[in-house]
C-alpha cells in the first residue's frame, strides 16, 4: 500500500526532490492510469489521492501545464471510481483511508455538496461502528488507533478550511480518541507493544497530540477497550484486560499481558509485531510472545475457542483498587476452562512509589472432562537494554537497565532465563524473556495452583551482592 499510496512527503526538498516526484506520478500514470483491481483498491486508492492533493504544489507547482492537467484528471477520475466503488471495502482502517481520500478530493476538485455530505454521513457512521465509548478502537491496536486519528485530524483540517460546521463534530471524536492514545504511552513518548502494534516514534505522537487543540488528562481505566494502567513514581504499568469478540487480523492472544516501565526505560515488554513477514507476524499473536501466562504453551484464543471463526469463549472480571495508596488489579478469565477446566485469576500490584512491582497468578481447576495440564508457564520478555542474569543459587534474577537503576525478579516457582525476540521497531533485536514454570499434573487434587512473583528496585550497594 506505502508504495502505491504515494508517501510523497518524504521527498520534500530543493528541485531535484520536485523532480523525482514528478518522476514518481507520471510513472505510476502510464502504468497504472486505468483501473487496476490492487492499485485501484479503495483504501490505496484514498491513500493516493490525499497525497497528491497533500503535495500537489511541491510537485506540481514547478510542472508544465500539461503535466498539472494530466494529475488533476486523473485525481478526478480516480475519486469518480471510488465513489461508485465505496462499498468495497469492509469496516476498519480500510474504510477510514479510503473516506478520507475521497472527502479531501471531493472538496478541493469542487465535487457537487450532495456527495460530499453522503461521504460524510458515512464517516460518522464509521465512527460509531469502529469506536468503543471510552475512544478506542475496536482493533484494539494502539498503532491503528494513531492513524486513525491522524487520519481524522486530517479531514477535520480540510472540512474547518471549508467552512463546513461537521469538523467540530468530528472534533469531539479525536479528543475522546488523545486520551485513549495518552493511556498507552510509556514514559519514553512511544506507545506500548499490543494488537499488532510497534513503539511509534515520539516525535510523530507529540505532533499528532498537540494538534488535538484540547488539553486533555489520560484516562486509566479503559473497560471497552479492554486496557488499564497504573501510573505511580517514574513507573508505568500497562495491562491487556478484554478480550474482543471481533476477531481481526490485529488481534493478538495476550488477555492479562502487560508491560511495564520506568522512567524512560521499558523493562518488561511484549515482543510486538513484523508487518513484512507473515510467518513472523503470525507466531508474534501467540500468547507466548507475551508477558503472561500459558498453559502448555497453548495461545488463549486457540484454547478458548474450538474453532478459529467462533467467538472468544471468555470471561473476563477486572477489578482495580487502592491498598494502602498501592494500586491493585484483579482479571479473571476462562480461557483455558474448555480445554483443561482451568480458571486463570492474575492479581497486579504496584507500590505507591512504582518500585515494587508484584504478581499472583491463581489457576482453579474445575473439574471438567477434559484433558489434565501438564504446566504452566509465566513469560517476562525483556526489552533489549535490559541485561540479566541469574543469581548463582538460582533464587532470584538481576536486572541491569541501561537506566532506571537495578532491578530483582524473584519467584517461588522454577526460575530460568531464554532467549527472546523484539520487534517493537523495525529493525528486530534479540533479547531475553524470564520464565516461571509450576507443574499441573497434580492440580485434579490440589484443584488450585498459586505462583507468585516480584519485580522490585533495587539499591546499589545490594545489586553489588548479587
Amino acid at each position: 500500500m506505502d508504495l502505491h499510496g504515494f508517501g510523497t512527503s518524504g521527498l520534500r526538498g530543493g528541485g531535484e526532490a520536485r523532480q523525482i516526484a514528478r518522476k514518481l506520478v507520471s510513472d505510476w500514470l502510464n502504468s497504472f492510469g486505468n483501473w487496476h483491481s490492487t492499485v485501484w483498491r479503495g483504501d490505496i486508492l484514498g491513500e493516493r489521492i490525499s497525497s497528491w492533493l497533500g503535495m500537489f504544489d511541491f510537485f506540481c507547482e514547478s510542472g508544465s501545464d500539461d503535466f498539472r492537467n494530466l494529475v488533476l484528471e486523473s485525481i478526478s477520475k480516480q475519486i469518480t471510481h471510488g465513489l461508485n466503488d465505496i462499498n468495497s471495502n469492509v469496516s476498519g482502517m480500510k474504510r477510514i483511508r479510503s473516506l478520507k481520500g475521497l472527502i479531501i478530493g471531493c472538496i478541493a476538485l469542487n465535487f457537487d455538496e450532495e456527495r460530499i455530505d453522503s461521504l460524510q454521513r458515512l464517516l460518522f457512521k464509521e465512527l460509531e461502528m469502529q469506536l468503543f465509548s471510552d475512544g478506542g478502537h475496536t482493533s484494539r491496536s494502539p498503532s491503528t488507533h494513531i492513524e486513525f486519528i491522524m487520519a481524522l485530524i486530517d479531514i477535520r483540517n480540510i472540512l474547518r478550511g471549508y467552512g463546513l460546521e461537521t469538523s467540530e463534530d468530528l472534533q469531539i471524536y479525536i479528543v475522546k480518541m488523545s486520551r485513549m492514545l495518552r493511556l498507552w504511552r510509556h514514559g519514553d513518548g512511544k506507545l506500548a507493544l499490543f494488537h499488532n502494534s510497534q513503539e511509534n516514534g515520539k516525535p510523530l505522537i507529540d505532533s499528532v497530540l498537540g494538534q488535538i487543540e484540547s488539553q486533555q488528562k489520560t484516562i486509566y481505566s479503559a473497560d471497552q477497550t479492554g486496557f488499564h494502567k497504573i501510573s505511580a513514581g517514574s513507573s508505568n504499568l500497562i495491562v491487556d484486560t478484554g478480550a474482543s469478540a471481533n476477531l481481526n487480523d490485529e488481534n493478538h492472544d495476550s488477555l492479562t499481558a502487560f508491560e511495564f516501565s520506568t522512567g524512560k526505560q521499558r523493562i518488561i515488554v511484549n515482543c510486538g509485531t513484523s508487518p513484512g513477514n507473515f510467518e513472523l507476524r503470525e507466531a508474534l499473536k501467540t500468547s507466548a510472545a507475551h508477558s503472561m501466562l500459558t498453559v502448555d504453551d497453548k495461545s488463549i484464543g486457540i484454547a478458548a475457542r474450538r474453532e478459529p471463526i467462533n467467538s472468544r469463549n471468555i470471561v473476563t472480571a477486572v477489578t482495580r483498587k487502592l491498598v494502602d495508596a498501592c494500586s491493585l488489579i484483579e482479571i479473571t478469565h476462562e480461557g483455558y476452562g474448555e480445554s483443561y477446566g482451568l480458571t486463570h485469576n492474575r492479581n497486579l500490584y504496584l507500590s505507591a512509589d512504582g518500585t515494587d512491582l508484584r504478581g499472583e497468578e491463581i489457576l482453579n481447576y474445575s473439574g471438567a472432562p477434559g484433558a489434565l495440564p501438564d504446566k504452566a508457564i509465566v513469560r517476562f520478555h525483556l526489552h533489549p537494554r535490559v541485561r540479566a542474569s541469574l543469581v548463582q543459587d538460582g533464587s532470584s534474577i538481576l536486572l541491569r537497565p541501561t537506566s532506571g537503576g537495578f532491578w530483582r525478579f524473584k519467584t517461588d516457582s522454577d526460575l530460568g532465563l531464554e532467549e527472546s525476540l523484539y520487534s517493537g521497531t523495525a529493525i528486530r533485536q534479540r533479547t531475553e524473556q524470564i520464565t516461571v514454570v509450576r507443574s499441573l499434573e497434580d492440580i485434579r487434587d490440589k484443584n488450585r495452583v498459586v505462583v507468585r512473583w516480584a519485580l522490585s528496585k533495587e539499591s546499589s550497594s545490594a545489586s553489588r551482592l548479587g
